[in-house]
Order: structure tokens, then C-alpha cells, then sequence
């Protein structure tokens, strides 16, 4: 008897179809962890997701990526800080992330990412109007959301 093409290939020794493809994520779901998609990190292609809120407190550019390290959020121990690029994807999506300080005030509604220019300074990112700057100095506070 000839196969009709039409027909869906079933491997010998499997009786049932193959699983239907998973649906899309979109900007701001809730993973089931409480983390929230926030996107395609512009530096490794791959999803990037963050937690629901920004850390507690203000912090030095040292002691955010010391925060990061030491933060076992969501029963995740990968937690960094965000490049420049992820930190401007951060932006964008705010809205349906959620939780960011957008007042543009000095420290809270600023952010640093990962991402240095000199020894004393390291890129920030005002969120009121989404402005990077290259000349904030590593001993200033600035609000900070973690990204893996």
C-alpha cells in the first residue's frame, strides 16, 4: 500500500504525534519562576529575563555587580548586571516589564549596566527619557535590575 503524502509520519515504535511547538513569549510574561521575559539580549541573541523588581537599594557600579553575584533570586544563581545594550532593552521594554523608576531623579531613576569606559567610569541610563551616559563615575549610586 503506498503512503499518501498527505499523511503525517509516525517513526516506527512511536504511537503518537510530535508535540505541538510551544507558544511565543512576549515582552513581560511571567516566567513560571516570578522572573519576567524582558527580551533579546543584543549582545548574546538569546533570551534575556530579569525579576519583577529592581534591587532594594541604590548602589555603587562595584556594589552592583557584587550584588549580582551574590543574589540567588528566583532559584537562579546566574544574576548579573546588564551591558549597555541589554540595559537600553531593559528600557524600551519598561512598560511591560514593569517596576522600573522612571522620574529620571538622581540616584533612583538611574541605572548602570555592566558596561565600563575607563577605570573610574562605567555607562549609566537615565529611564525618564532613556539617555546613556559614558561619564558616570563608578562611586556614584544608581539604581540597578538584574538580568541571566
Amino acid at each position: 500500500m503506498a503512503l499518501d503524502p498527505r499523511d503525517a509520519y509516525i517513526a516506527p515504535g512511536h504511537d503518537e504525534a510530535p508535540a505541538p511547538p510551544r507558544p511565543k513569549r512576549k515582552i513581560g510574561d511571567k516566567m513560571p519562576d516570578g522572573t519576567v521575559y524582558a527580551g533579546i539580549s543584543p549582545d548574546t541573541n538569546k533570551p534575556m529575563y530579569a525579576p519583577p523588581a529592581d534591587a532594594p537599594f541604590t548602589c555603587t557600579f562595584n556594589e552592583a555587580r557584587l550584588y549580582a553575584a551574590a543574589t540567588p533570586a528566583h532559584g537562579h544563581h546566574d544574576w548579573r548586571v546588564p551591558t549597555k545594550g541589554e540595559l537600553n532593552v531593559l528600557f524600551n521594554n519598561r512598560a511591560a516589564i514593569g517596576g522600573f523608576n522612571e522620574t529620571g531623579s538622581y540616584p533612583a531613576g538611574w541605572y548602570w549596566s555592566s558596561s565600563p569606559t575607563s577605570p573610574q567610569r562605567a555607562v549609566g541610563e537615565c529611564f525618564r527619557d532613556g539617555r546613556q551616559y559614558d561619564t558616570s563615575h563608578k562611586g556614584n549610586l544608581s539604581s540597578v535590575r538584574l538580568v541571566r
